[in-house]
């Protein structure tokens, strides 16, 4: 090889060796830049976004109201979020019953475990029976994540329930920038529920997002057999406007106090999911986002407690109504 020839070739590697760089320089920069793509999600009725355009977060609210309830007050009011000023990635907040100590366990135990990045708060109303009282009292003592309003814990209060946990976020941990509002019978699967936020959406949070298992064209019902039976003066439509199945409910940040504003507006309606998913979203105009193939059903956590998650692939909660047994059995089959 002569001189000129070996000049030739040792440029030619010198330019190979730049383009590789500047070519893995452009991907560094891509991916530590730019805004997270939706990967499975659908047809997204959201937009996410960067740390240059972060939702500004207004609050026009009567602490002391709770929709018609001109007297609300916490009876319990956890605090998790005040050692996070500059910010959470997600607040868990738990409809419950008084007496579900049980479950309130289970979940601390597993999907609900404290990490720096995620706070779990349990929802109850009051209860009559004083035993009852006496373990809530101590339970909240032990572990700090109750919050109990001061209504009755009842099966037509669930609006009321629902509401004040959204007044509780808005007011005690507004720095949360997606919340989950879920039933204590079902599992989370929380480590990929924070992957999904931090990485396939955007760790700064979302705007006008609600995605859920949504329902469509569902009729009121007018059975007396049925324990979801309205009246005509209840609700006068023969069917509901689009609404999320209220077992598991994915918020931004700047959804909540909107909503919020909505519900303390509104007459009472005692179905949650449909009167705070439904109508109240309809009129702040938020469409909702399925999750479809993300919600783990019943055949499919079958499947996963059998054989494990490569049989039913990454999913983010559900399903509903399962027994403590289950929501173990589910947790185990999740690799943490």
């Amino acid at each position: 090889m002569t001189a000129t020839q070996r000049d030739k070739f040792d440029m030619l590697t010198l330019h190979k060796v730049l383009f590789c760089i500047f070519g893995c320089m452009l991907v560094y920069d891509y991916y530590n830049t730019t805004t997270p793509v939706i990967v499975r999600v659908r047809d997204p009725k959201f937009s996410l976004l960067g740390p240059e355009n972060v939702n500004e977060i207004l609050v026009n609210d009567t602490y002391d109201q709770l929709i018609d309830m001109k007297n609300f007050s916490f009876l319990m009011n956890p605090q998790p979020c005040l050692d996070y000023p500059a910010g959470l990635l997600l607040v868990v907040i738990i409809a419950s019953r008084p007496t579900n100590f049980k479950n309130r366990m289970v979940i601390r135990n597993t999907w609900g475990r404290s990490v720096d990045s995620t706070k779990v708060v349990f929802m109850i109303g009051e209860s009559s029976d004083v035993a009852i009282v006496q373990k809530i009292q101590n339970e909240s003592q032990i572990y700090g994540d109750i919050m109990q309003g001061n209504f009755v814990d009842a099966y037509r209060n669930m609006t009321y329930k629902h509401v004040m946990g959204m007044k509780w976020v808005v007011h005690h941990c507004p720095m949360a920038k997606y919340i989950l509002k879920t039933d204590d019978d079902m599992v989370v699967n929380s480590h990929e529920l924070r992957r999904f936020l931090a990485k396939e959406l955007s760790p700064w949070g979302a705007k006008g997002l609600i995605t859920c298992q949504v329902l469509e064209h569902a009729a009121a019902q007018r059975s007396n057999r049925s324990k979801w039976r309205v009246s005509i003066t209840e609700f006068s439509a023969q069917y509901y406007p689009t609404y999320c199945a209220g077992w598991a409910i994915l918020y931004s940040q700047d959804v909540v106090p909107r909503l919020l504003t909505a519900a303390q507006n509104l007459p009472y309606f005692w179905i949650d999911d449909v009167h705070i998913t439904g109508i109240c979203a309809q009129m702040i105009g938020v469409t909702r986002t399925p999750l479809s193939s993300l919600i783990l059903n019943k055949r499919r956590s079958n499947l996963l407690t059998m054989f494990g998650l490569d049989s039913v692939g990454p999913f983010l909660f559900g399903p509903p109504d399962l027994s403590l047994d289950t929501i173990n059995k589910i947790w185990k089959a999740i690799p943490e």
